[in-house]
């Protein structure tokens, strides 16, 4: 093994009453299941020098974290794991602990809300706290006052590797001006929310540490937030769901018309907040929307004009055009990675999609230009190009799903942001053509019916379809009908 690289013990510390292996240099203990990826990722050990740790590791006895038995309460602190200043919950019979007097707050609001406070009683006290494992994982547990200095193992001068510091949850400025409600909502974002958010660790950490940052600099991002939290909370709750709709609905109220304005002139200093927005209200959409004259494209029959959020998304690289730089360079950077389709451009057409969608041109009313495509086509001939648009679509989201990045957004721009205004005034119409478009459509959700805010939505949607749509235009339908499970 080159000199370079550690020896096992140098650099991982077992604790065999705890089962877990700790590592030295970055001071947190590392899942079983991860050992290898974090010697290769974060300290450049690569397959042949990783066999020696891996032979180390596979002969200790280690448990998965949810399984890991936490040091008594008030013990030694545990040796290269650092130690902060924490609280503990002062409400009897409650052990929790967490790292702010915010989340406590929170944490009152929420579980002991029913709770009088007593003056002579502390709502919690001071401790000392450590973890064994971070994000997902973090569980705090007591450690006595002693100096970890005095008590870890000094460590060694040979391991070199760059780790990035713990990090015990988003830290956010001064929370003096939220109310008890806000913080709690807040507080279930970055606990819970925010996992949907992305679809994979690296954008989900992004929205449960960046965003409540960005949300105590800009107010409508602030209330944006706790709509999307309070709404989870509605699907989580359901004696409790029309009261957290009301909230949602009160602080998206809040937060639309300053978003509004904002949007109208972004710059480097509201463009990350706009962006994160622009992401919430496309899921607060899908996540509120019950109403049962909808079809998601368009409002109702008697209302003008296109659903916001589509209009956003349609016209979203206009928008944050001239401040692309200072998004690739900030806080947001993977959420307009994930929003930069060039990568499906070329993706390549299923001639199975493409066999059922063309059994559509035989549609009565339907009209086929020669050569389907957006501009003046899109106008002269808006049904076969939303058709031709629509082929596309499965084409670019069975590339992304093969990728592992089907997402929200990838699932709006690359139809709905596509479509020509008189497809959607067709739509809005009830054009029978235009719903069954749509209802093909539907299938292309599916994959994203796993996250709370699209739960049901593909069905509910396909619903309203059938039922506004004659009888006689069912037989168009049976695709989606079966890929959906609404079969009539």
């Amino acid at each position: 093994m080159p000199s370079s690289t550690p020896q096992p013990e140098k650099l991982l510390y077992y604790i065999a009453a705890n089962k877990v292996l700790i590592c030295k240099e970055c001071h947190y203990a590392i899942q079983p299941s991860a050992i290898s990826g974090h010697l290769k990722g974060l300290h450049h050990i690569y397959r042949s020098d990783r066999q020696e740790f891996m032979k180390y590791a596979q002969s200790l006895d280690l448990a998965n974290p949810k399984d890991v038995v936490l040091p008594e309460p008030h013990e030694a602190p545990i040796p290269f794991l650092p130690t902060e200043d924490g609280l503990s919950c002062g409400v009897t019979g409650c052990d929790h602990l967490c790292a702010s007097v915010k989340r406590m707050k929170a944490h009152h609001a929420t579980v002991h809300r029913d709770i009088v406070a007593k003056p002579h009683i502390p709502q919690w006290r001071p401790v000392k706290l450590q973890t064994f494992f971070r994000g997902n994982q973090l569980r705090y547990f007591v450690v006595s006052e002693s100096s970890t200095l005095t008590s870890q193992p000094q460590m060694e001068p040979e391991v070199h590797s760059k780790c990035p510091s713990l990090e015990t949850g988003p830290q956010s400025p001064d929370d003096s001006n939220w109310s008890a409600d806000e913080l709690s909502l807040i507080e279930h974002f970055i606990s819970y929310t925010y996992f949907d958010m992305g679809h994979d660790s690296e954008s989900r950490q992004m929205w449960q540490t960046a965003a409540s940052p960005l949300a105590h600099k800009h107010n409508f991002l602030k209330h944006g937030l706790l709509a999307i939290s309070a709404l989870h909370r509605a699907s989580l709750v359901p004696s409790e769901k029309k009261r957290y709709q009301m909230i949602a609905a009160w602080h998206q109220n809040k937060a639309l018309p300053e978003f509004r304005s904002e949007i109208a002139h972004p710059n480097e200093h509201n463009c990350n907040a706009l962006l994160a927005f622009a992401q919430l209200l496309i899921i607060h959409c899908f996540a509120s929307e019950e109403h049962d004259e909808t079809l998601l494209l368009v409002r109702g029959p008697h209302e003008s004009g296109l659903p916001e959020w589509l209009q956003l998304a349609r016209g979203s690289c206009t928008i944050f055009e001239n401040v692309l730089q200072f998004i690739t360079m900030g806080p947001l950077k993977k959420l307009n990675d994930e929003m930069d389709l060039r990568h499906l451009a070329d993706a390549s057409e299923d001639p199975e999609y493409n066999r059922r969608l063309a059994h559509l041109t035989e549609m009565p009313t339907f009209k086929r230009p020669p050569h389907p495509k957006n501009g003046p086509q899109g106008t002269l001939f808006p049904l076969p190009c939303a058709l031709h648009e629509l082929s596309r679509a499965f084409a670019k989201a069975s590339a992304a799903q093969s990728r592992s990045n089907f997402t929200i957004w990838i699932a709006v721009y690359i139809w709905p942001a596509q479509v020509s205004a008189e497809y959607l005034d067709l739509l809005k119409q009830r054009d029978p053509v235009a719903l069954v478009l749509l209802a093909h459509y539907c299938i292309l959700l599916k994959p994203l019916e796993s996250s709370w805010f699209m739960n049901g939505f593909g069905k509910r949607l396909l619903s309203r379809i059938v039922n506004q749509l004659d009888p006689t235009w069912h037989r168009w339908l049976e695709w989606p009908l079966e890929e959906i499970g609404l079969q009539e």
